[in-house]
This record gives structure tokens, sequence and C-alpha cells, in this order.
């Protein structure tokens, strides 16, 4: 009966972040649909744009050493329903935006709220799982999460073409606010709070200082973060706001057909987020045998595609080709196995937020690099309020892709390469 209802708390708890994690993705990368509306309505170009996408991004990257902090010291419980709350103000500010000033801190603001769930979750699977599960149920939490990327695809389109774009970031205002009171009723952040034995013996972590020093100054912990860094990076870049534009654009097409093939990077994410972990488990924590073919082959279709087909492959390669990088993208979450390995147990809330700053970082300069380079390139064409970029503007734009990729197999190889649960007692819970 005791161990029922261990299963049944911490799996609610894990539950009511996941849900958080699906929303937290959908407000990210919602700029990507709504990119036309704001160009037409606000009249911005797309260096504005991609610093408008980027002030999220930033805003999280600022945050995220603070809320690794406040995770390992406040605890999980009150950092994620008060992010939530915040976001869920950033969402209905946003919505009501007549110009770029409150748009650019309504965006801001998301990017605080946002801040805290990734790291809580790892937290949350490291303080009530045993350490043989983290990578397994890393990539479960990822699969639920992806949820919000492909949300945030053609479905966030269909919506805001139904209801307008200010109505739908009123909504979400409405759906965070409930989810974060979700979180204040249902989180504990630690099974001692519910009389239950912990998982997880950590040290005392009153050091702090010395936590934080010890995760900066641990050249594993920056391996991490610069494949982190590439990788997502760049591909939060396409799916946050220039994949519709540059696929309805170079293809002729309309915008819910360009963010349906856009989704099928999604779909990779959803398939092979639950297989990482197992194979991760399979290899014997082998990490990075599987990182070096994912990054390689993430390389590979970028060069496929900018240079191969000259940035406009077949529209029907397009499904496969995004597919396959969903698929590469993904084996990210096992960083976060690597990094809480290299790193004190006691500072795996630090370690995990430093290590997350990176896709962050990484999504904000290559959004607006992106941006740059479209806009200097710019011929001058506009067609119903919208700028339109051209198939040589979209390939100069997006050789960052290739350097990403390039910049990602180095990270890998700079990793150190742990035996999974090495340095942990397999505990069955």
């Amino acid at each position: 009966m005791i161990k029922k209802n261990y299963n049944f708390y911490r799996w609610s708890i894990w539950g009511i972040l996941v849900i958080s994690f699906v929303t937290v993705f959908f407000h990210r990368l919602s700029m990507g649909a709504v990119a036309d509306d704001l160009n037409r309505e606000l009249g911005i170009s797309g260096v504005i744009l991609g610093n408008l996408t980027s002030m999220t991004f930033y805003s999280y990257a600022l945050m995220q050493i603070p809320v690794g902090i406040m995770v390992d010291t406040i605890g999980v419980r009150k950092i994620c329903s008060i992010g939530m709350a915040v976001t869920a103000i950033g969402s209905v500010m946003f919505g009501f935006s007549q110009g770029i000033l409150l748009a650019y801190i309504s965006r801001f603001i998301i990017g605080i709220g946002t801040s805290a769930i990734v790291v809580s979750i790892m937290k949350v699977q490291a303080q009530w799982f045993s350490p043989r599960k983290f990578s397994t149920l890393s990539g479960i939490t990822s699969f639920c999460g992806n949820v919000g990327v492909l949300l945030a695809t053609f479905p966030l389109t269909y919506l805001v073409l139904s209801i307008g774009w200010r109505s739908t970031f009123f909504m979400l205002g409405i759906v965070t606010i409930i989810i974060a009171c979700g979180i204040y009723i249902i989180v504990r952040d630690n099974p001692e709070e519910l009389g239950f034995e912990s998982v997880h013996k950590s040290e005392s972590n009153k050091d702090l200082k010395r936590g934080i020093l010890d995760v900066i100054k641990n050249k594993y912990t920056w391996s991490n973060f610069i494949v982190i860094f590439s990788l997502v990076g760049s591909t939060t870049a396409l799916l946050g706001l220039w994949g519709i534009p540059y696929i309805s654009q170079v293809y002729s097409i309309t915008k819910q057909k360009a963010s349906w093939y856009l989704s099928f990077i999604s779909f990779g994410f959803i398939i092979a987020a639950p297989i990482v972990g197992k194979l991760s488990d399979f290899l014997g924590g082998e990490i990075k045998k599987i990182l070096y073919v994912t990054t390689i082959t993430f390389t590979m279709v970028w060069i496929y595609i900018l240079i191969v087909f000259d940035g406009k492959p077949p529209i029907k390669h397009l499904p496969v080709l995004f597919f396959i990088l969903g698929l590469c993208v993904i084996t990210h979450i096992l960083l976060f196995t690597n990094v809480k390995e290299v790193n004190n147990m006691s500072f795996s809330g630090i370690a995990t937020a430093v290590v997350n700053v990176g896709e962050f970082i990484g999504s904000a300069l290559i959004s607006l690099l992106i941006g740059l380079v479209l806009e200097n390139n710019w011929c001058g064409q506009i067609i119903d309020g919208v700028k339109i970029y051209s198939l040589n503007d979209y390939k100069t734009a997006f050789i960052f892709m290739i350097g990403a990729g390039i910049i990602s197999i180095f990270g890998v190889f700079a990793m150190k390469d742990v035996k999974e649960h090495s340095t942990h007692k397999q505990l069955n819970n």
C-alpha cells in the first residue's frame, strides 16, 4: 500500500510538471506560427522579428543558473508555480501588444517564467526516482514535451487562423495559470515531505558557492553545453521562427502546408524520445557513440539541403529530411544524464541549468544571425504586407546550420563518456 501511494505521488508530481513542459514548448516556439501576422500588424523587419523571438531565449538563458540555484535551495514547487503564473501574465501581455516595446517586454517575461521547468523536472527525477531510470525517464519526458513542439506547428497555425493571434495568446495565458495552480497543489520537493524515505541521499549543499564554482570549472560541463548550443539551438531557430517562412516562400505554398512539413521534425522528436534512453542503457551508458552518429548525420542532412540541392530539395524530400533532423536532435536529452554524472549530484540542478543555457543562447544568436543575413540581402519585395526573401537569401542564411553541426561534432569529441550509474548504487524504486 505504501509502495502504491509512493508511486501515485511521484507520477502525479512528474505528470503535472510534464504538462507544464508541453506548455513551455508551445510558448517558446509560437512565434513561427504568427510571424506573418506580426509582420503585417506591427510592421517589423526580419531583424526585429529575430530579436523578438530571441527575447524569450535571452531571458530564459539569463535565468538558468539562478533557477538552478533556487531549485536546489528553495525547491521545485514554489519556483515552478510562480514561473508558470509569470508565463501566463507574459502571454496575455503579448496578446495586448500594439507596438514592439510591449511585445519585447512580454516575450522577455515569458522566457523568465518558463525558465524553471526543465531544470525542475530533472531535479524531481533525481529526487523521486532511482538513478538507473534517469535516461529512460528523460526520454519519456522529452516525448511528452515534444508534443508541445508538434502543437506549435500546424495545430497552432490553424488556431491562429481560426481565432486570431491575440485571442490565441489570451487563451494560452488562461491555460497556463490553471497549470500553475495545479503545480502548487500537487508538487512536493522530495519524498520526505510526504513521509517517505528519500531515493537519493544528497550531501548538504550549504556550500553553494563551491558547488557553482565546481560546475562552472568542470570542462566536461562545457562540452555538453557546446553540443546543446549548436545542435538544439539551430533547430529551435528553425522551428521557432524561420522554418515556416522558409518553406512557404521558397516553395510558394501556404503557411498551413509549410507548418505541416516542418512538423516532421516534431514527429522525429516524438518517435525517438522514448527510444534514446533505452538505447543508451543497451550500450551501457556510452553516450558518445550515439551522439557521434547523430551530430554527423545532422550535419550531412544540412549539406544535402544547402549544397547538394542548392537550398531547395524536392518538396517530397522535406518530410524525410526533417524527420531525420528530429531523430538526431532529440538525442540531446542524453546530455542531461552526462552532465549529472560528471558533476556532484548535490548540485545537479545547477549543472543541468548551465547546460540548458546553451540551447537558448544558441537559439537566440542563430535566430538573430539568420534575420540579419536575410535583411541584408532582402530585395525589397513585399506581398500582402509580408516581406518576401529569395531562395538565395535563405541558402546564405542557413549556412549557420552546417556550422552548428560541425561545432556539435567537436563538442561530442570533447565529452567525457561516463558509464551510466557507475557512481550510483542500483536502487530498485
